[in-house]
């Protein structure tokens, strides 16, 4: 699919480019070839980046690479008013400000709405790792494209019934979408398209069913439970009547007063879960070891 969308994008940007260059042929100044040095904290983030998640870990890498052999490819940017706004680049742009760069290489171009929209899509899937949830949000910013979402979908050649699972996020209660929008990891496609089938089926008391659905997440969200499980956990609650279902409570871990990970044990077996880039690798080496440790004691 990301491949699809990818050069259904990459067209319609050369489109949206070719539109442009026809509407500046009698400027005096080319502003798409303007190669700048800008103040960090003149620029804006890009309103339609699609990327709700920035790990530390991967934004420490890119600034130590960065520190060590300099920017390799400049971000782009247009102007608003007097600022200016990313168009692409917005993990060399942050990993400017974690270095304290003042400044940052830029290329200045024209660009509509539509245009941030595609190409913080297309970079992003350059990389191959955006979660449904993101995906389904830009490409709700982006079907004003297309005259229909069925054109959107043969486009993409996806078939309609598959595209519109991308669609069943929006349908969520907005508690959901609030945690999504902190971990858009926690559910796929299928496993939202499922709740929402199942949200749409309750004839429960609003609250109960809010509830109930706060209870699944929370186990969700420990690890307790798979997202492909969350739907069928939720029935059982509503059928029940409460959110008493038997479950051992995961041990929140926490530093500075922020959620980083969690501790469960029950009679399958213990789990130890933790937020990427909580640990540096030294860290996670001295971790993988000592639990080693401990099994060799085990034997003994």
């Amino acid at each position: 699919m990301a491949k699809n969308l990818k050069a259904l994008l990459a067209q319609k940007l050369a489109e949206n480019n070719q539109r442009h260059a026809a509407a500046q042929q009698e400027a005096e100044l080319d502003v798409g070839r303007q190669h700048l040095k800008l103040p960090v904290e003149s620029i804006d983030p890009n309103p339609y980046q699609p990327r709700r998640e920035f790990p530390q870990a991967e934004l420490d890498a890119l600034a130590s690479s960065i520190a060590e052999v300099g920017l390799l490819q400049p971000i782009s940017v247009r102007q608003v008013g007097e600022r200016y706004q990313l168009v692409a680049g917005e993990r060399r742009w942050r990993a400017h400000r974690l270095l304290g760069r003042p400044s940052i290489e830029a290329l200045l171009i024209p660009a509509e709405d539509a245009d941030l929209a595609v190409l913080a899509l297309t970079e992003n899937l350059d990389r191959q790792d955006l979660s449904d949830y993101e995906i389904g949000r830009a490409l709700r910013r982006i079907e004003t494209l297309f005259p229909t979402r069925k054109r959107l979908a043969e486009a993409l050649g996806l078939n309609r019934e598959d595209m519109y699972r991308y669609y069943a996020f929006e349908a969520l209660p907005l508690s959901v979408q609030a945690r999504l929008e902190v971990r858009p990891r926690l559910l796929s496609r299928a496993a939202a398209a499922e709740l929402k089938r199942v949200l749409q089926a309750q004839t429960a008391p609003a609250t109960t069913v809010e509830s109930a659905l706060a209870t699944a997440f929370d186990r969700l969200e420990a690890g307790q439970i798979e997202q492909g499980k969350l739907a069928g956990l939720l029935t059982q609650l509503l059928a029940n009547g409460s959110a008493d279902v038997e479950t051992s409570t995961p041990d929140v871990l926490r530093r500075a007063g922020r959620r980083v990970g969690s501790f469960y044990a029950d009679e399958r077996g213990v789990q130890l879960k933790l937020a990427a880039g909580v640990l540096a690798p030294a860290q996670q080496e001295q971790l993988r070891g000592f639990v080693l440790q401990l099994l060799g004691e085990a034997e003994h």
